[in-house]
């Protein structure tokens, strides 16, 4: 059974990835590879292969990345949008990361606008004090 919840770290993890110049992913199940007589030893069991395509659909969806589908699993990175950067420079510091999966924890989940919102105000704070510090 397939579990169609958005992972908020798996999120994170793909927008990390495509920054680093990951080009593309392959999501074709194993058994879909298996029955097409193609070499399964590099594909994902399927439900981790159905989870990693789920998420890069929402990637897509949110406007946060832009890929090309081929039709044998593979999505090719065309690369994060503005708004796919401006997300991951919130949350890409550890601390703040850690902050924001503790309130989420807290809250039972809450949506990416909220995420995006208090990781920013996080950042705005950060800022503020190294302004307020001078440094």
């Amino acid at each position: 059974m397939v579990r169609w919840q958005r992972d908020i770290g798996e999120i994170r993890r793909l927008l990390l990835e495509i920054e680093g110049g990951r080009e593309a992913f392959c999501a074709l199940p194993r058994s879909s590879a298996e029955a097409m007589m193609l070499p399964a030893e590099e594909c994902l069991p399927d439900g981790e292969a159905r989870k990693l395509s789920y998420h890069l659909s929402l990637l897509e969806s949110a406007g946060l990345a832009r890929f090309s589908r081929l039709s044998n699993g593979n999505w090719h990175v065309r690369g994060l949008t503005w708004s796919g950067h401006e997300l991951l420079d919130n949350i890409r510091r550890e601390d703040i990361w850690e902050a924001v999966q503790e309130r989420h924890r807290q809250l039972g989940g809450f949506s990416m606008e909220i995420l995006s919102g208090l990781a920013g105000e996080l950042m705005r704070r950060e800022a503020g004090t190294l302004e307020a510090s001078g440094t």
